[in-house]
């Protein structure tokens, strides 16, 4: 998957986050999904209703984009599969999207680390959303 640095990420990272932001960049280079996919698993997380089922449904996703970001509540989540790589303490992946629905539009981010967590544990109060509805 493609992950970028943050925009003005110079303002927001010190030297040694900007090395932990291209270890989690090259930890990701390797994955397969695309930020479309994961994105998809956000909104469908992001329309669930209390009981756990969705109350819409995505007619086209037309913007996901991923980009380093910090997120205070991982810690070391990318490249444990190389000790020299897992250093990468509170840097994580956000998934920024914009979809069409069929009763509206959602724009919003998540989280990757929380993404991951689809099926197993609801994340939903973690995703950033805004959404329009029409009746």
């Amino acid at each position: 998957m493609k992950v970028t640095l943050e925009k003005n990420y110079r303002k927001y990272y010190t030297l040694e986050d900007l090395d932990r932001a291209r270890r989690v960049i090259a930890a990701e280079k390797e994955t397969d999904c695309t930020p479309k996919e994961y994105a998809e698993m956000a909104i469908g997380e992001a329309l669930k209703n209390d009981d756990g089922i969705a109350d819409d449904w995505i007619v086209e996703i037309f913007k996901a984009e991923a980009h380093t970001a910090k997120n205070h509540r991982v810690w070391n989540a990318y490249g444990y599969c190389d000790p020299e790589e897992a250093n990468t303490q509170d840097m994580d992946v956000w998934i920024e999207f914009a979809a069409e629905l069929e009763h509206g539009y959602i724009k919003g981010g998540a989280y990757l680390t929380d993404i991951w967590q689809t099926g197993g544990t609801r994340y939903k109060q973690h995703i950033f959303i805004r959404r329009a509805e029409w009746a």
